[in-house]
């Protein structure tokens, strides 16, 4: 078992398809780096099994089968595959985050199932919350500050929106969080980069990193 080799699988995975999210896993602590890439890669994986041209039974049990497996890989089953060797690395008997990603993937798949553009908006913004406290538990953090709260959850609303192309909707939600709170804590950091707009690219990086150091969110 390599886990260095594993998380250059999950890094570079996450670089390619995602680099505004990979870029931002650097604004926490070190030592949760990991632990917020995987999660971050398993973000990914889900979300191309949803989006994949297959049939909705297979969908299913894809969808199942990593709940499953995830929950199995924190009990302690072996697996040989590189992002649940890490789930047991960092996850080992962590029941809380074993209900919560088995809580991510059901919210996933009861979103994927529905039919209502207005439910469907609904269910994946309790996707996203669900992976932000995911996040919380992994940076052993918690919003005390309701403002800073009530912030994020529009942002959430904001993202879901804007992913559903309901872009007026989305904008309004935006203002809301920025109107409560527009100077985030730097440990907060990171949930205000996920779920806002993907900017960080390899050509405006170093420009973006300026002005985050420098500016509001």
């Amino acid at each position: 078992m390599n886990n260095f080799l594993d998380i250059k699988i999950i890094k570079n995975e996450l670089k390619l398809i995602n680099y505004h999210n990979y870029i931002s896993t650097f604004f926490v602590n070190y030592e949760f780096r990991n632990q917020l890439l995987l999660i971050l890669f398993l973000d990914i994986e889900l979300n191309k099994i949803i989006n994949s041209n297959i049939d909705n039974s297979l969908i299913e049990a894809k969808l199942e089968w990593w709940k499953i497996s995830c929950t199995e890989s924190i009990s302690g089953k072996y697996f040989a595959v590189p992002s649940l060797r890490l789930v047991n690395k960092y996850f080992y008997k962590n029941k809380i985050i074993s209900n919560e990603l088995t809580l991510l993937i059901t919210s996933l798949k009861d979103y994927y199932f529905e039919n209502s553009i207005n439910k469907k908006i609904k269910k994946y913004s309790r996707y996203l919350l669900i992976k932000n406290k995911i996040i919380f538990h992994i940076l052993n953090i918690e919003p005390l500050n309701i403002n800073i709260k009530k912030s994020l959850n529009f942002l959430v609303l904001f993202k879901s929106n804007k992913d559903h192309n309901n872009l007026e909707t989305s904008i309004k939600f935006y203002n809301k969080s920025k109107k409560i709170y527009n100077r985030a804590d730097k440990k907060f950091l990171i949930l205000y980069l996920l779920n806002t707009n993907n900017y960080f690219t390899k050509s405006n990086l170093y420009k973006k990193l300026f002005i985050k150091f420098t500016r509001y969110w």
